[in-house]
């Protein structure tokens, strides 16, 4: 996958301490983070792009903001993190999609143990499974129904 991104930070932009010894230092730093980034496709494609989709921000916005809030290694973490941010986030739209929020937090027809576990398996089934997210959710629906017979 292509993006549109700037080969290196450019030093007039970036913010360096007195002396130039220190802004050497501190700007190939901010490289190796911008690279760490932009080498890293996992990173960009489950992390960079989705958030720049959802906020609507340029590609390049989003590394300078993931470069001057993480030090180097947090930004190898981040692959691990959007993994959790996507099953969280999926969870969450399932709890809307399927009434979770109706059925078992406010009037308690079905047990939060049971809304867990539907929750967990339309998301296992869409994200591990491959099955469409449709299909995943109408087999969830079933299952709520189900339990409220």
């Amino acid at each position: 996958m292509d993006y549109d991104l700037k080969t290196k930070p450019k030093s007039e932009d970036l913010e360096f301490p007195s002396g130039n010894k220190e802004k050497n230092k501190y700007k190939e730093h901010l490289e190796q983070k911008y690279n760490a980034i932009k080498g890293n496709r996992y990173i960009m494609e489950d992390v960079i792009v989705p958030i720049a989709n959802a906020l609507k921000l340029p590609i390049d916005d989003v590394i300078d903001i993931f470069v001057n809030k993480y030090d180097g290694a947090g930004l190898y973490e981040t692959h691990a993190y959007g993994e959790q941010a996507r099953m969280g986030c999926l969870g969450r739209k399932v709890d809307i999609d399927l009434g979770l929020c109706w059925v078992c937090d406010f009037f308690g027809l079905i047990s939060k143990k049971d809304a867990d576990l539907i929750r967990k398996k339309v998301v296992e089934d869409t994200i591990m499974k491959k099955i469409p997210y449709k299909t995943a959710l109408e087999n969830g629906r079933k299952m709520v129904v189900e339990l409220l017979k």
